[in-house]
Parts: structure tokens; C-alpha cells; sequence
């Protein structure tokens, strides 16, 4: 039982890169008290945990219902990232997102906390060692996720705000290549299943 919850932890830990998030996290919320910051790490961390176990139970029936793969939610979360950080890079004094109502849900807790990298290894454990496992699992790393953001506010203030804001220009930066590489893996994947598939029907 140790060793397969280990099995699960590993892998969702790896996605969801809580220590990754922290430069992130402060660049999107860069202009917020401390206090409006713990709000969206509250918001952030329970919207992508909603977000994971709700696409574990129905991520398999909404590809169907929708007609679409893994590859396209994957291709799309790229774009969308892409779109939010080339906003932030090019429009002077204009934040991707306004941070005070709506960065705890979109981009912090979907894509970037729960993103389709996050969602699917959810989805595969969860075929492969249960529902309940995952499930605790994802817990787990997002109960660690939520104390490392938390501890974030203190990097905030030691950092201070000419070196924060100079840190989440390059943040974006890292954040459109990140996006590019989401793009670039869900072009490829489509391009080898479409291969299968014509030579599948050869």
C-alpha cells in the first residue's frame, strides 16, 4: 500500500512542481497585499484541486461528449498561457489578468496549478491504482502546494517591489516558452496519432 501510494504521490508531485509555482504565484500577484494573496492562494489551490478530482471522475466522458483528445486540451491550455504572457510582456502597466478578482481561478488554479499536464497524470493514475488513491494523493501535494504558496507572501516582502517586478517580466517570459513547449508536444502528438491512425486504415 506504501509503495503504490508512492507511485501516485511521485508523479502528481512532478506535475504540479509546488516549489516551480512560487516565482510564478508572485508574478501574478505582484500588486496584492498580503492579505488579498492569501485570498488567492486560497482560491488558486481549491480551484485546482475542484479542477483535478472533478476531470479525474469525468475527463474521460467530457473528451467524448466534446469529441476531443488529450492533445487538443493540451494544445489549447498552451495557447491560452501564451496569449496571457505575450499580454503581460507587451502591454505596459496592464496585467494578463485582474489580479484582485479573478488570478486565483484562471491562470493560477487552471492552467498553470491544474494544467493538462496535472489533469491527465491525475486521470491515468486514476485508471491504474483507483479513485481513492489519487484522490488522496492529490490532497497530499496540494496541501503541500498551499503551505509553499502561503510562505510566498515573505519572499514578497524580502524581495521587494522593483526586484518582484523585474522577476515576473522574466517569469512570463518563462511561462511563453513553457506555453510553446505545450503547443509544440500537442502538435507532435497529433501528428504521430494521425500517422497511426492512416496506417491503421493502410
Amino acid at each position: 500500500m506504501g509503495r503504490e501510494f508512492l507511485q501516485v504521490l511521485i508523479p502528481l508531485f512532478v506535475t504540479i512542481d509546488a516549489l516551480g509555482m512560487v516565482p510564478v504565484f508572485l508574478a501574478f500577484t505582484r500588486n496584492l497585499t498580503p492579505t488579498q494573496r492569501r485570498t488567492v492562494t486560497l482560491e488558486a489551490v481549491a480551484g485546482a484541486t475542484v479542477a483535478a478530482v472533478a476531470f479525474m471522475f469525468l475527463g474521460n466522458w467530457i473528451f467524448l461528449f466534446l469529441g476531443i483528445t488529450p492533445t487538443d486540451f493540451q494544445i489549447a491550455g498552451g495557447i491560452l498561457l501564451l496569449v496571457l504572457a505575450v499580454i503581460d510582456l507587451l502591454i505596459a502597466g496592464k496585467p494578463a489578468v485582474d489580479e484582485t478578482q479573478s488570478a486565483g481561478l484562471v491562470p493560477l488554479a487552471v492552467p498553470l496549478i491544474a494544467g493538462p499536464a496535472t489533469l491527465t497524470t491525475a486521470l491515468v493514475l486514476s485508471r491504474q491504482h483507483g479513485y481513492a488513491l489519487t484522490t488522496l494523493a492529490l490532497a497530499v501535494n496540494f496541501l503541500f502546494l498551499l503551505l509553499v504558496l502561503l510562505g510566498a507572501s515573505g519572499i514578497a516582502r524580502r524581495a521587494g517591489e522593483k526586484a518582484l517586478g523585474a522577476i515576473s517580466k522574466l517569469v512570463m517570459v518563462l511561462l511563453a516558452a513553457i506555453a510553446i513547449n505545450f503547443i509544440r508536444g500537442g502538435i507532435t502528438q497529433a501528428v504521430l496519432d494521425t500517422a497511426v491512425q492512416w496506417k491503421a486504415l493502410r
